[in-house]
């Protein structure tokens, strides 16, 4: 049973969120707190499995309660967030600073309210399988034994990160090291939503050398350059004049992810096949573990980060399980591993 504090200033919001969470058989309502500062004691004192934060409260907001109780107490934190630019930039804070991940704002009057019903109690369900406890420094993360200190048997003409749940503090810890001279360009796909991805790569870009943005249709690829596929979309590579170009599509319909990492990885690998250093990240569930199995068998270099950093081991598990991954790296050592290959 995941036992679950709700943080909502609104009576109407509150009532909402509980009645819906209490319709999972899986999950307990515990209690609710109605500003950030009761938050705080009510995780100490109740040790929730999952706690939902409002960003907009009186005495203390959600962003400072979120800080406040990473430090004292480690908790899974699922942030309700609206999805508008505004918000984009306050919940994006709030994933690298130890947020777990976050779901649509519900509305009383929404008429596709039964699906943000099912994303609500999935986000919390799974945010209870979080690794929220991990610290630098921790030497279960140095986990690199001889058998997989290798490097690429040719020179790689491009990186590619698959990640999804949380996502944004893992990226966090990775592309702001990567040196600003690598010499070719890396493709990101983060499970989002439009609006958050653009603000993911300003957010990025505020601490990296590396020139991030969000992909664009037709924009001719270039090194030392990170694209992040768009929120909504698929992102591919053309081929025109022997010149390779982003492509933007709506892609097929029954795909669950948009951006998917696996649709995105066939892509590249159809295009770079030996020359690709593919990365998967933490992220819940399997996306990408076809994509990647391709990337190996046309003698792609590949990374799974390690169970020990990751926030959710599944999308990672998913690649080592096959038995792919060259290297199993906690987060924290692959800038240095995607320096040393590029050296």
């Amino acid at each position: 049973m995941v036992r679950v504090l709700v943080v909502e200033d609104s009576p109407l919001m509150r009532r909402v969120l509980i009645r819906i969470l209490q319709k999972s058989p899986f999950i307990k309502v515990i209690d609710y707190a109605t500003n950030g500062e009761e938050a705080i004691e009510k995780v100490a004192s109740l040790r929730p499995n999952v706690v939902t934060m409002d960003v907009e409260m009186p005495v203390l907001n959600g962003i400072e309660a979120l800080e406040k109780i990473m430090q004292t107490c480690p908790t899974p934190v699922v942030m309700i967030s609206t999805l508008t630019q505004k918000s984009a930039e306050v919940t994006l804070k709030a994933l690298s600073l130890g947020a777990v991940d976050f779901i649509p704002k519900p509305s009383n009057y929404s008429s596709e309210l039964e699906n943000v019903e099912n994303e609500i109690i999935t986000k919390v369900l799974n945010a209870a399988k979080a690794n929220v406890f991990f610290k630098k420094g921790n030497s279960s993360a140095k986990r690199i034994t001889s058998q997989l200190t290798k490097k690429p048997l040719v020179r790689p003409h491009a990186v590619f990160i698959g990640v999804s749940t949380g996502g944004p503090k893992t990226l966090g810890e990775i592309i702001p090291y990567i040196k600003p001279d690598i010499g070719v360009p890396i493709f990101i796909v983060q499970h989002m939503p439009p609006n958050f991805t653009k603000q993911l790569a300003v957010t990025l870009s505020e601490r990296s050398s590396l020139f991030i943005k969000e992909a664009e249709k037709g924009e001719i690829i270039k090194p030392n350059t990170v694209y992040i596929a768009p929120g909504g979309k698929q992102m591919e590579i053309n081929v025109i004049s022997n010149k390779a170009f982003i492509n933007i599509v709506d892609g097929p319909p029954d795909l669950i992810y948009k951006p998917s990492v696996d649709y995105v990885g066939f892509s590249l690998a159809q295009y770079y096949k030996d020359r690709l250093v593919a990365i998967m990240l933490t992220g819940m569930g399997n996306d990408g573990a076809k994509a990647f199995a391709f990337i190996k068998k046309l003698g792609g270099f590949i990374i799974a980060e390690d169970q020990s950093t990751a926030v959710i081991f599944g999308m990672p598990k998913a690649v080592i399980d096959q038995g792919i991954a060259n290297l199993i790296l906690p987060s924290t050592s692959i800038a240095d591993t995607i320096n040393s290959i590029f050296a």
